[in-house]
């Protein structure tokens, strides 16, 4: 027979969803490894949902979106990210956010060009290259896992396209400091880059730190893509929408690769996204409370075991050095789960540089943190 693709064959399983196919089902794993809030979809997003159906809106959506969603995405874009656009032109609705990625690379990129990204980092970033033939240039995050940004300068050339940024940060929970990312939008303009602005844990932010869109700052806008989806304020990773902020030319270009790869998203569930947009976002309160409460915890118990560990701003993940084991974390995280039944993800998964780290989410519930802590200590005991 012949050769298959050779691009989709050099990306491997995710560590991430073999985690999850090994602790589902299972009552005695914990699992620290998926990113996923825990609590309830709010139930306007639900009714909203149930509503379509009844309704009998079972057909293909509108390519871009719904103008009802889409009108409700600009004013939440105005609102909340201080970012100024039109609906008509500007947004469009996405199959979560990981489709928002897909059309970005598909959009903005020629095979050759280059994109600068800062390691560690979300995996799918890694392998979206490959796919879309982009040649992806790795930047060292610095001990603390801010930018490097003289790093990031020295290695822009004539074939950078863009920078990608995902801040809040999975897997390190960085937010970017305001210092931090004017100076690397002076490098965008400077060089004439795009920016890709991946914003999905916008709302998890801790410790009086807070979120700024890169495309809300004068003249970006036009050389920002901003990513987004419903998943994680909403607790809806389900229902499967994301969307992206751009420019009209760019959003263009992401409407015809969406109506021949897709053809539209879930359009009931458009609905429910609306519903869920309409509400007071007081109710997420409590909620990221305890997930500091959680954070807190999560930090205080690593450095108590005695790992090397940076207290994250935001998202929900920490990222703990482990090269004082004798262990790399594909190792530790195989054993943990072999011996302690406690999913984490092994570092290497989100690049170059964390081969000797783990990341660990710590979005689940306090008993369940509290039981896994006990057994990662049990565990290092016996290293």
């Amino acid at each position: 027979m012949k050769e298959l693709s050779q691009k989709v064959a050099q990306a491997p399983k995710s560590k991430i969803r073999e985690l999850f196919d090994l602790a589902a089902g299972r009552e005695d794993v914990i699992s620290l490894g998926i990113g996923q809030p825990d609590f309830k979809t709010p139930q306007p997003a639900i009714e909203g949902n149930i509503e379509a159906l009844k309704k009998n809106i079972t057909h293909y959506a509108p390519t871009r979106g719904i103008p009802a969603l889409l009108e409700q995405l600009e004013r939440k874009a105005k609102q909340f990210n201080k970012i100024d656009l039109n609906w008509k032109e500007n947004i469009i609705v996405t199959n979560g956010g990981s489709q928002a990625l897909s059309l970005t690379f598909a959009s903005l990129f020629n095979p050759g060009d280059e994109l600068i990204l800062s390691s560690p980092n979300f995996i799918s970033y890694f392998y979206l290259s490959v796919f879309f033939g982009v040649k992806l240039v790795e930047i060292k995050r610095r001990d603390d896992f801010s930018l490097d940004l003289n790093a990031i300068k020295q290695k822009v050339n004539a074939k950078t396209k863009a920078i990608l940024i995902n801040s809040p940060n999975n897997p390190t929970g960085h937010v970017m400091s305001r210092e931090e990312l004017y100076e690397l939008i002076e490098i965008t303009k400077k060089n004439d880059l795009y920016l890709i602005s991946d914003e999905v844990y916008e709302n998890y932010t801790y410790d009086g730190t807070k979120h700024i869109s890169p495309a809300s700052i004068e003249g970006m806008f036009e050389r920002t893509i901003t990513l987004n989806a419903m998943s994680k304020l909403f607790s809806a990773t389900g229902f499967r929408l994301g969307y992206v902020f751009a420019k009209k030319q760019i959003i263009d270009l992401m409407e015809n690769y969406h109506q021949y790869t897709a053809a539209g998203t879930n359009h009931p569930a458009q609905y429910g996204f609306l519903e869920a947009l309409k509400m007071d976002t007081a109710f997420f309160n409590n909620i990221l409370k305890s997930f500091d409460e959680r954070r807190l915890f999560t930090y205080k118990r690593l450095e108590e075991i005695g790992f090397d560990v940076i207290k994250p701003k935001g998202a929900f993940y920490i990222m703990p050095s482990i090269k004082n084991l004798n262990l790399d974390g594909e190792s530790f995280s195989k054993k943990l789960m072999k011996d302690y039944r406690v999913a984490v993800v092994p570092g290497k998964t989100f690049g170059s540089y964390s081969d000797n780290m783990i990341r660990i989410s710590y979005a689940t519930e306090y008993q369940k943190l509290e039981e896994a802590m006990d057994r990662i200590e049990k565990f290092v005991e016996m290293l």
